[in-house]
Order: C-alpha cells, then structure tokens, then sequence
C-alpha cells in the first residue's frame, strides 16, 4: 500500500540530555537504523526536522516544521503537507527496534474513511507509531491554530481505528518480542535498556544481526 514514513526528528531530548536520533544502537545510530527499516516499506521517506544538517548522512528529503516549536503535532503536519501520498505512516526517532512487518500490519487495516490507524499497546495508545490519513490535515492545522496543541485534543477530532496486540500477527507469533517493537527511548536508562535489548534479542547470523 503506497504511504509516506515521517520520521519525527525534531525533539529536544531534554530527558535524555543529549540526541537520542544520534545514539548508537549496535554499529549504526538510532536514526539510520530505524530508517533502514523503514526502506522495506516505501522509498517515500521524510525526515522532519529543523536542523538537517545533523542528519545529512542519511541522504534522505528533509522538511522543517511550518509551525515552529509546537511539538509532534507540528511535525505530522509538516510531513503531512509535503507527503504526496494519502497515507503517512508517523515514527519518532527514538524507537529502535521498529519493524516493517508491524508497519505493513498497520497499513492493512486501512479503509475508507477512517482518518487515523492507532496501536494500543498494554493498554497506552501509540500515536507517534501510527498511520494518518492527509484527510485529516484540514484539523491538524485547526489545533495548530488553536494551540491544542495535545495528540489526545487532536485523535478525538477525528475517526480513528484502535488496533490492539491482538490484532497483529507479529504478536501471536512470539508476544515479547511484539512489545519490544514499540521500545522507545526517553531516558538514558532507557538507552542503557536498549542497549541491552540489543545484544540479548539481537544474533549474529552469517555475519549480521538480526530479530
């Protein structure tokens, strides 16, 4: 199914003190990890950020945010306004051990007029590893203007499909490593966790690590 990645590198990482995008995950930083994930998807992706010169290396299009300073909110709308396709798939940066099988997952439950696919995941909602639809840009922009500037203010404006663990295949085929898929990084503990994650979930096989 065609849709656009919108990867959100925008934070300020201000629990983590320093850039969570640029932390190392085995041999390559967060960010160029979790994009090359994302190229199993779609060659359609967007790096939204407001200082693309920290992310050259990627050699991916970058895009900064039209309303500056207001969070991921500002983020989709930026990637949403650029994308030329009618579905974004939005990911912050912080999420390493993202996978294309849960994104094509995702992507799946699409249908006509729904306005956004969100996870549920141990009972929190995942929206910033979500799929929007640009139908819902008109009130994006609305909340942006408005200053509700909440993700919780924006879902309630639209029509919204809640998938749950059980709705993936991923997490029947082996539950614990479905729950690390949504692993995000905000801490340096969590980084510390990460890293850990990595070399216990992560073999070397013919050469490579892999799930």
């Amino acid at each position: 199914m065609d849709c656009t990645i919108l990867l959100l590198a925008g934070g300020q990482s201000s629990r983590m003190g320093v850039n969570k995008a640029l932390l190392k995950i085995g041999e390559e930083v967060n960010i160029k990890r979790v994009a090359n994930v994302f190229k199993e998807v779609t060659e359609n992706i967007l790096v939204v950020t407001n200082s693309p010169e920290e992310y050259r290396f990627l050699q991916l299009p970058f895009i900064p945010d039209i309303y500056k300073g207001q969070g991921p909110l500002s983020g989709l709308h930026a990637g949403m306004s650029f994308s030329k396709t009618d579905l974004q798939v939005l990911s912050a940066c912080d999420m390493p051990f993202v996978s294309a099988e849960a994104v094509n997952e995702m992507l799946s439950y699409h249908e006509p007029g729904l306005d956004a696919i969100i996870p549920e995941i141990d009972g929190r909602l995942q929206p910033l590893f979500a799929v929007y639809h640009k139908n819902c840009l008109p009130k994006l922009t609305e909340c942006l203007e408005k200053k509700e500037l909440k993700m919780k203010l924006f879902l309630e404006k639209l029509t919204v499909k809640i998938i749950k663990e059980s709705d993936f295949t991923l997490y029947h085929n082996d539950p614990d490593h479905f729950r690390l898929l949504f692993f995000n990084m905000n801490t340096m503990e969590d980084y510390v966790e990460a890293k850990h994650r990595y070399q216990t979930e992560f073999v070397r096989k013919e050469g490579k690590h892999e799930f």
